[in-house]
C-alpha cells in the first residue's frame, strides 16, 4: 500500500476536518497527505452533532481540549428554519419511555384527560438549550442527554489543521497521482469518481456540514483496498453517500414544504402517514437524524397522531397525571442545578 497520496482542498475548516481524520487514521510511512486549505476562514459559529465525541476519540484529540482552545459550548439541538418559522430539534429523547412505550404516547393520553403543557416542555435537551447560563460539559456527561458542540469556525479549523500537520500531513507541494478530495460546495450528493471525491451540496441546516464531512472521511478510511484498486469500495462509498443524502433530503422537505401530507418523497410520506395514524416514526437505513429530531419536526409542522398506543393505558389516570407533573418538575430542577454550577463558579 505504498506510494498512495491524498490531497484535500477547499475551505479551511472543511479541509481541517477531513485532514485531521486522515492524518490520524490513514497516514503512515509510504503515504502522503497534502492539505491545501483556502485563505483564512471567516469567524462564525459552527455546529457539530453528537458524533463529534466519537470522531475526536478516534483521532486522539479530546473534544474537551478543543472546546477550551476554541471557545466551544455544548449544543443540545438542531436549530431549524422552516415553513412555519424557527424551531429547535432536540438530539435526545423527549420525556422518558415507560414500559417500552414512547413518552409522547403517554402525553397524548394524558392530554385527553386534562390539558398538558406542550410536549416540548418535557425535553431536557431543549430546557438546557434555553437556559440563560451555559451548562458545563463535565456535568452534562452525567445526564441522559446527547450533545454536540458549538465552536468558532476559524479557531476550530486552525486547531484541526495544526493537529493534522503534527501527525505528518503537509500543506505545501504538488504531488502527482493523488486522490483529490474537494470540500467545496458542489451539486448533488458526495461523489467518488476516478481520482476525485466531491463533497456535494451542503444543506443549509446547522450540523449538516459537520455530519457530511466527518462521515465521508470515516467511510473512506473504513475501506481497506488500495486506492488504485478500489472500484467495489468506491461503488459502496457512493451508495452510502447517496443514502445519507436522501435521509437529509427527507428532513429538509418536511421542514420546508407547505403541506407535509403532499410530499412525493416515499420515505418521508411513510413517516408522515404512520406518525399521523399511531404516533410511530418509521426508521430508514442510514438515518441521519434522531427519533427525537423527527418527532419535534413532525410536531412543529402541526402533525398529530389520530390515536395513542394502547399500551399507554397501562397506567391508571391518577398515576399518569402525577408522573407527568413529576417529570416536568424534574426537568426544571436538573436544568437549574446544572446551569447553576456556572453561576456559582
Amino acid at each position: 500500500m505504498s506510494g498512495e497520496c491524498i490531497r484535500v482542498v477547499g475551505p479551511r475548516l472543511r479541509v481541517g476536518i477531513v485532514g485531521a481524520y486522515l492524518a490520524a487514521r490513514w497516514l503512515e510511512p509510504g503515504r502522503i497527505l497534502e492539505l491545501s486549505p483556502e485563505p483564512e476562514e471567516e469567524h462564525g459559529e459552527f455546529l457539530t452533532r453528537p458524533n463529534v465525541h466519537r470522531f475526536h476519540g478516534e483521532i486522539g484529540l479530546p473534544i474537551e481540549k478543543v472546546m477550551e482552545r476554541c471557545g466551544g459550548a455544548p449544543a443540545f439541538c438542531t436549530p431549524a428554519e422552516c415553513a412555519d418559522g424557527a424551531t429547535n430539534l432536540p438530539f435526545s429523547a423527549i420525556g422518558l419511555a415507560n414500559r417500552g412505550v414512547d413518552f409522547h404516547q403517554y402525553w397524548l393520553r394524558a392530554d385527553q384527560i386534562c390539558d398538558q403543557p406542550e410536549l416540548m416542555e418535557f425535553s431536557l435537551s431543549l430546557a438546557l438549550d434555553r437556559a440563560a447560563s451555559p451548562a458545563p460539559a463535565s456535568r452534562i456527561a452525567q445526564l441522559p442527554v446527547e450533545f454536540g458542540v458549538r465552536l468558532d469556525r476559524a479557531l476550530y479549523g486552525g486547531a484541526l489543521i495544526a493537529f493534522a500537520e503534527e501527525c505528518g500531513a503537509r500543506t505545501i507541494g504538488d504531488e502527482g497521482g493523488c486522490l483529490t478530495i474537494d470540500c467545496s460546495d458542489a451539486g448533488g450528493a458526495p461523489q467518488w469518481t476516478g481520482d476525485a471525491i466531491s463533497v456535494g451540496q451542503i444543506p443549509q441546516l446547522p450540523g449538516m456540514e459537520w455530519h457530511i464531512l466527518s462521515s465521508m472521511v470515516q467511510r473512506l478510511v473504513g475501506l481497506t483496498a488500495p486506492l488504485a484498486a478500489s472500484n467495489p469500495e468506491r461503488d459502496e462509498w457512493n451508495r452510502l453517500a447517496a443514502a445519507q443524502s436522501e435521509r437529509m433530503g427527507d428532513m429538509l422537505e418536511l421542514l420546508s414544504i407547505d403541506d407535509p401530507l403532499a410530499t412525493e418523497r416515499l420515505a418521508l410520506r411513510r413517516k408522515v402517514e404512520v406518525f399521523g395514524a399511531c404516533g410511530r416514526i418509521p426508521s430508514e437505513d442510514y438515518e441521519v437524524f434522531t427519533q427525537s429530531e423527527w418527532l419535534a419536526a413532525l410536531w412543529f409542522r402541526g402533525l398529530r397522531p389520530r390515536r395513542y398506543h394502547r399500551m399507554a393505558d397501562n397506567m391508571v389516570e391518577a398515576e399518569l397525571i402525577d408522573w407527568m407533573e413529576q417529570l416536568r418538575t424534574q426537568i426544571g430542577q436538573i436544568t437549574k442545578e446544572i446551569t447553576g454550577q456556572v453561576q456559582a463558579a
